[in-house]
């Protein structure tokens, strides 16, 4: 099996409602965002897309237009009830396209910080 993951970034605000810290007031966080496709790659040599698992920027079109282009720049609470990182990586799971083999979403929201799914 093998994978490949692309990198995204996008900057948006949010707060946290429910939280005890600084966290409850309104802040922005510019975010790295990993997508993980596994599989095998394409055996047809007729296809564009021989020896691939999916092309870059097949994975690029999709991400952006279902992810980053609805995230990208706006309050996350007018989009995710409670936008915690963990939330927000089951909401990115969600947009996904179901027919794509994603296998792991990696959201980092600072440096040193970030959630993860995986298959």
């Amino acid at each position: 099996m093998l994978s490949i993951t692309k990198q995204f970034e996008f900057e948006a605000a949010h707060f946290l409602p429910n939280h005890q810290g600084a966290c409850c007031r309104l802040h922005g966080h510019s975010y790295k965002l990993e997508i993980e496709i596994s599989g095998e790659p394409n055996t047809d040599e007729l296809s564009p897309s021989y020896g691939m698992i999916m092309d870059f920027g097949d994975l690029s079109k999709i991400v952006k237009e279902n992810i980053i282009d609805v995230l990208d720049h706006h309050s996350l609470n007018n989009i995710i009830l409670d936008p915690t990182a963990e939330n927000l990586v089951l909401w990115i799971k969600d947009h996904l396209p179901i027919k794509v083999p994603f296998s792991r979403i990696r959201l980092w929201e600072t440096s040193k910080a970030y959630c993860e799914w995986r298959r």
